[in-house]
């Protein structure tokens, strides 16, 4: 049995709360702070004038001496006006948002999927006073599965940020758990992510399509974390130990660590 530290952070494209500032020195110190070696991170920028217009996970993969890889869910500015992002074809390039994954060990495989709901949009206006989302949800979401070339063999981790909207979030959940495991050759699977969706609606789904957890903690929201909306899964030949709430760091949502343990596979069984 050998270890694989894992982790998901929403980092509210850079914006730290401890400061009102973009600051994605901060959001490394954060991540640097997790020790882990593959950590699927979501609500990030490319190009994005609100953020400084960089791309967020090649900046933070370049801070941090890893491999970032970004998945755009929506191409335009989720502020003013957006098309839906490319999901499996080629990435056009340009301002865009999404989720990303950054890695320490080596990943030999990509793949990105849209998700069910959402497509071209405008941002709503809302009071500037209200802290509150709008009662729809028109973004698009897409999920991002990568194969990490583990110390025990390859372990597929996908990553993904659903919808706020309950109905909506739960069918984009049914096809996250079909598309986390849609290579049959990686019979070690993570899902992992910012779900928005509590403990009671997603482990009773994902239990039924072969996915385990344990007890986390509340993630969310920070200055008085009150419920987990962020969620960490295994399947196949991985078992899960030590899953925690990490510190809380400049984001609105406190990281959610593991370690994964794969089994080594002898003779093409997994032992």
């Amino acid at each position: 049995m050998t270890a694989l530290r894992v982790a998901t952070y929403n980092l509210l494209h850079g914006l730290d709360l401890r400061t009102g500032r973009i600051d994605l020195d901060a959001a490394a110190v954060a991540i640097d702070a997790l020790d882990v070696d593959v950590v699927g991170v979501q609500e990030v920028d490319r190009d994005l004038a609100r953020s400084g217009a960089v791309n967020q996970v090649e900046e933070l993969a370049t801070l941090l001496g890893r491999t970032g890889i970004f998945a755009p869910a929506l191409l335009g500015d989720p502020e003013l006006r957006w098309a839906r992002g490319p999901g499996a074809d080629p990435d056009p390039g340009g301002p865009a948002y999404g989720i990303g994954l950054l890695s320490r060990l080596p990943l030999t495989a990509v793949a990105i999927a849209a998700l069910p709901g959402g497509g071209p949009g405008t941002a709503r206006p809302r009071r500037p006073d209200s802290r509150r989302p709008p009662i729809r949800d028109g973004e698009p979401r897409a999920a991002l599965r990568v194969t990490v070339d583990g110390p025990s063999g390859p372990v597929a981790v996908t990553t993904a940020h659903l919808s706020f909207v309950p109905w909506r979030g739960r069918r984009q959940l049914a096809t996250l758990a079909r598309f986390a495991v849609a290579d049959a050759d990686v019979p070690a699977a993570v899902l992992l992510g910012d779900l928005n969706l509590p403990p009671q609606v997603v482990e009773p789904a994902l239990r039924r399509r072969g996915w385990r957890t344990a007890p986390a903690g509340p993630t969310f929201p920070t200055w008085k974390p009150i419920t987990q909306l962020d969620h960490l899964f295994v399947r196949g030949t991985a078992e899960l130990a030590d899953l925690r709430v990490g510190a809380p760091g400049p984001s609105d949502h406190l990281p959610l660590c593991a370690t994964v343990h794969a089994r080594v596979a002898t003779n093409g069984h997994a032992s």
